[in-house]
């Protein structure tokens, strides 16, 4: 088996679509006033209206974290963690998402040794 979707809880729905809309370019596939799926691949993003927001990091894979990073807050987007090499091997990002989301940025080191 594989993932098919994962459903995020969001106390504000709207709110969290304007984020994704604003910052990474994405408008629903599919939208009401209960859900709205994401246009994300391979796995399938959908916020659901809850009663409370759903405590959840998106791990996003990215070539060049650092030109990624500058295009999310370049959306509006707000930094938790500015791009650095980590010592598991990978260059790391952490940007604050809608209610209580983390959207990571992972991707090859800057500076393999």
């Amino acid at each position: 088996m594989q993932v098919g979707h994962i459903h995020l809880g969001i106390k504000d729905l709207p709110a969290a679509v304007a984020w994704f809309e604003r910052v990474f370019h994405w408008k629903p596939v599919f939208r009401n006033e209960r859900m709205a799926v994401l246009p994300v691949q391979p796995t399938g993003v959908i916020l659901e209206k809850s009663e409370n927001d759903a405590v959840a990091t998106l791990g996003f894979q990215s070539n060049d974290v650092d030109a990624d990073y500058a295009r999310l807050l370049g959306g509006g987007a707000v930094s938790l963690e500015a791009p650095t090499d980590k010592p598991y091997g990978v260059r790391g990002a952490y940007i604050k998402g809608p209610g209580s989301l983390t959207i990571e940025l992972e991707g090859p080191l800057k500076n393999p040794k």
